[in-house]
């Protein structure tokens, strides 16, 4: 949960520098850790066993549901404050404000460098956290 939830810190942070004009705040970043923190937990963690190829697959799978789940908080998020602020004057409006800005998110990580780094990480921690379980296993059996 940590190790997931800290990587996606640096991916979040990696992703603003995306942006023309950088924000300055960390906020989204804090963000996307808090909701990669609980997949991690909920989703990625449970889930790893001895195989490194399915460590693989199931980290792909928590940054997809990490992806997911942020963009849907985001979204509901949005959708209350600029509804509250009269931006969408009804429901319809907020859901389509809401899937503009996530087509925007998508289209913006389409970048090359961006997504070769996303892979790697994703390789990074399937190795480090199947090594993990793979030692705590070994040890759990050797007792």
């Amino acid at each position: 949960m940590i190790l997931f939830g800290s990587l996606t810190y640096l991916v979040g942070m990696r992703y603003q520098m995306l942006y023309e004009d950088p924000p300055e705040a960390l906020s989204g970043s804090l963000f996307l850790a808090a909701v990669a923190a609980a997949v991690g937990w909920y989703v990625v963690g449970p889930r790893i066993d001895r195989s490194y190829i399915r460590g693989v697959t199931v980290v792909l799978q928590g940054y997809i549901a990490t992806l997911l789940g942020a963009l849907f908080l985001y979204g509901f998020y949005d959708a209350f404050t600029k509804g509250y602020a009269m931006k969408y004057r009804d429901f319809g409006d907020a859901i389509n404000g809401v899937m503009v800005v996530s087509a925007e998110h998508l289209m913006r990580m389409l970048d090359q460098d961006f997504l070769i780094f996303l892979a790697m990480l994703t390789l990074a921690i399937a190795v480090v956290i199947t090594t993990i379980y793979r030692t705590a296993e070994a040890r759990r059996l050797a007792r």
